[in-house]
């Protein structure tokens, strides 16, 4: 068994750190919706100390001390000469309508109501002409008088109030209330707001306050069930990571964490516990994604699924024994569990680093501890019922007893719970039948499509491929039942030399099965194929005969893809020829062409890459030359094996693959031994006489029923002596 180099084993555990890091980084975090006016109909508490600037508080702060800032309010001179000025229009239309003569005093009086009141257009009227004129201009001091003081906005009413007090004593009480009637409207406020000085008070107002800080602490009550949601609130679910979750350096630094304690875990078991079907760099980098994939649908799939305490069941709806179960019957059980019970470790690492799975206190928040349990008893199950299975029904029984596992762990902490419904149970019996049965249909239906990937033969394979009805091997037998009585020989002989070396003795057979599959091509120019009969190759030019022998390589290849045998079984057909040289054409050729090119007579190769196919080229050598040995003895087969096996090590072809000395030592003992059996001394029968040579033909006469020979009487058995008596 080879193990992983140090750097493959160091690339292998980085590679899967990677792609842990990549499945358990929180890409798609998952927030609370709600919209501003939305009523919560739970208690929202903080998942986290966060201390942070309210922009909402701040800006209502400066708001309000920018409105508590009053105008600024500067005195307009304009005021005064244009109310004086509308006062002086008003009283020439007074003047003019009392010397009107051809208005009666019901039009005059209609005409005066736009500057005056009736009680006060009926005694600018009625009065005579030099006490209007006083009163006139006694209206137009007092207005004068007024509009030269600062009147703000609001103190417009107390300065008109004030003007019947500035009237001369000398007046009467109608004439004053006349001077105050004409008066009254024009007193406006001689103040006006100055906009820029005010904006800049309020601006300063604004700076001057401290931006305002909220202090949550983890846990507090954010929302009360029953609250109705406003802006404040939306702020503060907002910036402790509710509504839009941000990646903290904490949680990159936990994930990191975590993948690499199990890219060590996994790495490290591999190198102290090798896996022979795991010896190249692109196999294990493959394993290293088969191992990660689930962990990142799984990821996707919590975020999605929880934490909705209605939902919670949904959980263990996923089929994660599948991938260990592949691994145990494509690889090892003992790796398979190792990574089932990782990958369970690295599911409740997910449901706890979840943005909003645990901080939300509200929704129930799935046991941790239960998706370890449930999920590694599942995958355990599973592992030890599947890693033997060689029939499809076997991964669906697999299935089932996975299933049947989380069940019962669901089933148990149901029983713990306090407050357990009885409907859970149908979720309970739907998450783990789903989970179960799912992961033994993706076991059975991926198995075939992972071994391609990791290039590896399934035991499985190899037994439907060993049995000698299969197709393959039936029309090898009926087109060249010499090939196939070749094949059987070499399989003998090859199987038990690999058992011994430590190769795949199960590989090896199958290999030598399918090893000259190509000459059911053209059968007849084989030897063993022509069973005395005439030889195709007679009259051939050698090369067209070398030509011939090397095609059944390549057509092997051909049929071998077509039916679409592994790939390790393919290796044997061109491997167990290699490079050699089709010696017996190549002489025939030299005796015509001393210059003959060795190349033309060369098998294309390659040399054998593993010691299985390197075991079948000894083998199918070692038979081939044996048989056509005349002398057949003990000593002449164990020369001829060394022989052999010299020759094949001289002419390189043994250079590529990891057969040790010692290997082929035990290799050419385990063909010594296995050849004496086959060509072991028999006893030669004696010739029957005269006299049984009539009895026999006379029991075959025509139309005599033959009748059975009874079988010659057993001799009686001497009496076993007593133990207390000697024997005679």
């Amino acid at each position: 068994m080879r193990a992983l180099s140090p750097p493959q084993v160091l690339l292998f555990g980085g590679v899967l750190a990677a792609a842990l890091v990549v499945a358990l980084f929180p890409f798609f975090p998952r927030q609370l919706q709600v919209d501003e006016g939305d009523v919560i109909s739970r208690d929202i508490r903080s998942p986290r100390d966060q201390t942070f600037v309210s922009e909402l508080l701040t800006q209502q702060a400066r708001d309000d001390a920018a409105q508590a800032v009053p105008d600024v309010l500067v005195f307009d001179p304009n005021v005064s000469s244009d109310q004086l000025a509308t006062f002086g229009a008003n009283a020439a239309l007074v003047s003019q309508v009392r010397e009107a003569d051809d208005l009666d005093a019901a039009a005059k009086r209609a005409r005066l109501l736009s500057v005056l009141s009736r009680s006060g257009a009926d005694t600018a009227l009625s009065m005579a002409d030099a006490r209007w004129e006083r009163v006139a201009r006694e209206a137009e001091q007092a207005l004068d008088a007024t509009l030269g003081q600062s009147i703000a906005p609001d103190g417009a009413q107390a300065a008109r109030d004030a003007l019947l007090g500035q009237v001369s004593l000398d007046l009467s009480s109608e004439e004053a209330d006349l001077v105050v009637d004409l008066v009254r409207r024009l007193v406006v406020p001689t103040l006006v707001v100055d906009d820029a000085a005010t904006l800049a008070a309020r601006d300063a107002a604004r700076q001057s306050v401290e931006p305002v800080r909220q202090s949550i602490a983890r846990g507090q009550l954010l929302v009360e069930a029953g609250q109705r949601i406003d802006a404040t609130t939306i702020e503060v679910l907002d910036r402790v990571g509710l509504l839009t979750p941000r990646v903290q350096w904490r949680d990159v630094a936990a994930v990191v964490v975590m993948a690499t304690i199990v890219a060590v875990v996994l790495a490290s078991y591999l190198w102290i516990f090798p896996v022979a079907a795991l010896g190249s760099l692109p196999r294990v980098l493959l394993l290293a994604v088969i191992v990660a994939v689930p962990v990142l649908i799984a990821r996707i799939y919590f975020s999605l699924v929880l934490p909705d305490d209605s939902r919670r069941f949904l959980a263990y709806f996923l089929p994660l024994a599948a991938v260990p179960m592949l691994v145990a019957s494509l690889l090892e059980a003992r790796l398979a569990l190792v990574i089932g019970l990782l990958q369970a470790a690295l599911m409740m690492f997910s449901v706890v680093s979840l943005p909003d799975v645990a901080l939300v206190e509200a929704i129930e928040p799935i046991d941790v501890g239960r998706v370890f349990i449930v999920y590694g008893l599942g995958t355990m199950a599973g592992v030890l019922a599947v890693h033997q299975a060689e029939r499809p029904n076997q991964y669906a029984l697999a299935g089932v007893l996975s299933g049947v596992a989380a069940l019962a762990a669901l089933f148990a902490y149901w029983l713990l719970d306090p407050e357990r419904r009885a409907f859970d149970l149908v979720w309970m019996a739907s998450a783990a039948s789903v989970a179960g049965l799912s992961s033994g249909l993706l076991t059975a239906g991926g198995f075939s499509a992972v071994a391609s990937l990791l290039g590896v033969t399934t035991r499985v394979q190899l037994m439907e491929l060993s049995q000698l009805n299969a197709p393959l091997l039936r029309r090898l037998q009926d087109e060249a039942p010499g090939t196939f009585h070749h094949s059987i020989i070499v399989a003998n002989l090859a199987e038990r030399a690999a058992y011994l070396a430590g190769a795949d003795a199960l590989l090896v057979r199958v290999g030598c099965y399918y090893h000259d599959l190509g000459k059911v091509v053209q059968p007849a120019f084989y030897i063993e194929n022509q069973l005395g009969g005439v030889n195709p190759h007679d009259g051939m030019d050698p090369r067209a005969s070398a030509r011939i022998i090397a095609q059944h390589v390549r057509a092997g290849l051909e049929l071998a893809r077509r039916h679409n045998l592994p790939r390790r079984v393919q290796d044997f057909i061109p491997e167990h020829h290699g490079t050699r040289l089709i010696s017996y054409f190549y002489r025939l050729a030299s005796q015509q062409d001393p210059n003959t090119e060795q190349s033309l007579f060369r098998y294309p190769g390659p040399r054998p890459q593993t010691r299985e196919t390197a075991i079948v080229m000894l083998a199918d050598s070692t038979e081939a030359v044996v048989r056509s040995s005349e002398d057949r003895s003990l000593e002449r087969i164990d020369q001829l094996v060394e022989e052999v096996l010299a020759e094949r090590v001289a002419e390189g072809e043994l250079e590529e693959c990891d057969l040790t000395l010692r290997d082929l030592r035990t290799i050419a003992e385990s063909f010594k031994r296995t050849l004496r059996g086959v060509y072991h001394p028999r006893i030669a029968y004696p010739e029957p006489t005269e006299r049984e040579q009539r009895a026999l033909i006379g029991r075959f006469r025509p139309g005599r029923r033959l009748a059975p020979t009874p079988p010659p009487p057993f001799p009686e058995a001497p009496a076993r002596p007593r133990r207390s008596q000697p024997s005679a």
